[in-house]
């Protein structure tokens, strides 16, 4: 066999090992719907039986019944403000939630004067067991109605500026916002009950704001009631538009950029006429290859 056959064996075998290994291997990074260790999403996106988008300009035209959960830990272009825009005013429910994010600067396109306050919650005497796990059990009347008694936040900041109207679940009593960071309360730190959760509508579609994106982790969606309470919070999507993560603002691994680069090839490759081309390449390959040997080509 000539040196050239073995190169070119030994290439594409290593370029589909290569490919194999991107298209199995989980992500590791927060909140990715394909994580399957504590800080991912794997439980709840195969639960809710979730889609997700690198981009918004991938959102459906059908809004309706549909639930978009954003995490902004990468800045919006006004492009995506547009879309967020106009998928909740023409009916879509959009689940904002963040800590210390760009959440605020959603809000404030939004028009809406409520923002996350981006200061860590803590609670010394309610908690799951440390301060900065905060139980939650005091929650509007609609949510009770829902059997939600607990939530547990993880890490979690608070909301400022909203209607109590809006707001649909508080921290306790106890606690604080940890301006300083120092994990004591000082007397110049602002004391509970502060507002984590709220709901507005807007022209057609809802806005539900979480001051904790943690809830939905796989290490904490089924502590107490948090699958309960994100099942309430898109309780408007339906079964058949049902539910997208988004992708685009999270943080990513060179290994998750390699994923989004290797599906978007698989679809453009999966066209009729990607299919034909690669066809046509394969033959005249190995019709090099079988001339060069000294063979024929039926």
């Amino acid at each position: 066999m000539r040196i050239s056959s073995v190169l070119f064996t030994v290439i594409v075998l290593i370029l589909t090992i290569s490919f194999l290994s991107m298209w199995f291997y989980p992500s590791a990074m927060d909140f990715m719907a394909g994580n399957l260790d504590w800080n991912g999403l794997k439980n709840f996106s195969d639960e809710f039986n979730t889609d997700t988008v690198e981009t918004l300009d991938d959102l459906p035209d059908l809004l309706e019944q549909t639930a978009l959960v954003t995490i902004p830990y990468l800045e919006y272009t006004d492009e995506d403000l547009v879309r967020i825009k106009r998928f909740v005013a023409e009916g879509g429910s959009l689940l904002l939630m963040d800590d210390y994010g760009y959440g605020n600067t959603v809000l404030a396109y939004l028009g809406l004067d409520v923002r996350f306050t981006n200061k860590p919650l803590l609670d010394p005497l309610f908690n799951y067991k440390n301060p900065t796990m905060p139980r939650i059990t005091d929650f509007a009347s609609e949510v009770k109605e829902n059997d939600i008694e607990v939530i547990v936040l993880n890490h979690a900041t608070s909301l400022a500026g909203v209607e109590a109207a809006k707001v649909i679940a508080w921290s306790s009593t106890a606690s604080f916002l940890d301006l300083n960071e120092n994990g004591t309360r000082g007397q110049d730190e602002p004391k509970g009950p502060f507002p984590v959760a709220a709901e507005f509508r807007l022209g057609q579609g809802r806005l539900a704001l979480v001051s904790d994106p943690s809830i939905m982790i796989n290490s904490m969606v089924n502590k107490d009631d948090n699958f309960s309470f994100v099942k309430y919070l898109t309780r408007h999507a339906g079964e058949k538009e049902g539910f997208i993560i988004d992708n685009s603002h999270l943080t990513k691994a060179p290994l998750d950029v390699s994923k989004v680069r290797l599906i978007d090839s698989r679809e453009m490759l999966s066209s009729p006429y990607a299919l034909l081309g690669i066809i046509a390449l394969i033959f005249v390959v190995v019709s090099r290859y079988t001339l060069n040997k000294g063979g024929t080509v039926d």
